[in-house]
């Protein structure tokens, strides 16, 4: 197995690749980080996981879990940090031994600054990042009012954005 060196979950898509010795310009390295993301039956597991997370709010931290006001998608710092770190080994367990997907995954093993997986941490946190619609690429192209309205199909937009504004 090459030595990598990891990053942390902040990083671009093209540093983690590259941290795993794949290229995004190579369409069989694209392939194997789509298989990092998808396990049977085509689901994502990270996404499956994050909407777990979204759905528990025994998820949160104390201070947000009783705030009334913060409701999903929460951000991924106020999710409890013996939650994230189930849901990074859950990732990585969920990927079958001896394929493509739990090879990359094991290469994340750590007792780093990103333990115990920063290949699953930053699935995971790209998965938030993503799906926050609070973030700005998520927004429609050319609406620099920062109020767009989105199409959101996984969690109810009943709550207000302007609720998150204190996070």
């Amino acid at each position: 197995m090459p030595q990598v060196h990891p990053v942390g979950p902040r990083a671009p898509k093209d540093d983690f690749m590259r941290a795993l010795g794949l290229s995004t310009s190579d369409p069989k390295h694209e392939g194997h980080y789509r298989a990092m993301r998808v396990r049977k039956h085509g689901q994502d597991e990270a996404i499956a996981v994050y909407n777990r997370l979204n759905s528990d709010r025994t998820s949160l931290i104390d201070e947000k879990r009783t705030d009334a006001s913060i409701s999903p998608p929460f951000f991924w710092h106020h999710i409890r940090q013996e939650r994230r770190r189930q849901a990074v080994i859950e990732t990585w367990q969920q990927a079958k031994p001896g394929t493509m997907q739990r090879t990359l995954f094991d290469m994340g093993a750590t007792n780093g600054e990103h333990a115990p997986n920063w290949v699953t941490l930053w699935l995971l946190y790209s998965v938030f990042r993503s799906r926050d619609i609070r973030n700005n690429r998520n927004r429609r192209a050319g609406d620099g009012s920062g109020g767009a309205i989105l199409s959101y199909p996984l969690l109810s937009l009943s709550s207000s954005i302007a609720s998150h504004s204190g996070c």
